[in-house]
């Protein structure tokens, strides 16, 4: 397995923040209905702030960092639970078609409620069920933030058209779970835990993996 990691760069997240203040008064609306629905439903942990929820928002922009955000077409935000980080992505890119899946049926329902209310539904749709069976569009990327590990996730979508499989999750944690990966992948990781960056990104990355390796 190879990879490479490097840290993230203060023009990336100059780009991250410029993404995430054009559109805050919907950011913080979806902040607002998360919560409403976590008092209801365990969607994030229990009794968490509105200021950590935005955290987690902003943080879900991250993904757009990634090489080749830009040429996907669609994006499928699997274990979503309350639509972390398909829902925030949504609202940013709405060049982008999203489908975001959970096994949780009563979680779906809260999503679709949000996107409802958020008036997304014309270009992202949320569905129950396991990820193995759900539909992976060519020319897209799979997204996950902390729902699986990396040789879990890839173990149940390998025969899937996607373009890569993008994580939201600890660095090392990711380098050992690919470890497990029998075929030949790549990884590409930015670190998020320079010391520009808040405390909250401690440890944290955005890991994408795709098929194949240089050799």
């Amino acid at each position: 397995m190879k990879h490479s990691a490097r840290h993230i760069t203060k023009e990336e997240l100059q780009r991250v923040e410029s993404v995430y203040l054009q559109i805050r008064a919907s950011l913080e609306s979806y902040a607002d209905l998360l919560l409403w629905w976590n008092k209801k439903i365990n969607l994030v942990s229990r009794g968490v702030s509105r200021e950590t929820i935005l955290l987690h928002i902003k943080h879900s922009l991250f993904v757009c960092l990634v090489e080749g955000f830009a040429d996907v077409d669609s994006l499928f935000d699997t274990g979503s639970g309350g639509g972390l980080p398909g829902v925030p992505l949504a609202l940013c890119f709405e060049d982008k078609r999203f489908r975001i899946n959970d096994i949780v049926i009563k979680k779906v329902f809260a999503v679709n409620d949000m996107i409802s209310k958020l008036e997304l539904t014309d270009r992202v749709s949320g569905d129950a069920g396991d990820v193995s069976g759900a539909l992976v569009e060519k020319n897209s990327f799979v997204i996950t933030k902390h729902a699986f590990r990396l040789d879990q996730l890839y173990s149940l979508i390998h025969t899937k058209p996607w373009e890569k499989i993008v994580f939201l999750k600890g660095f090392e944690e990711a380098l050992e779970e690919a470890e497990k990966i029998e075929d030949k992948v790549s990884l590409d990781v930015i670190r998020l835990d320079s010391g520009y960056m808040d405390s909250f990104y401690k440890g944290k990355a955005v890991v994408s993996l795709k098929r194949g390796r240089d050799e």
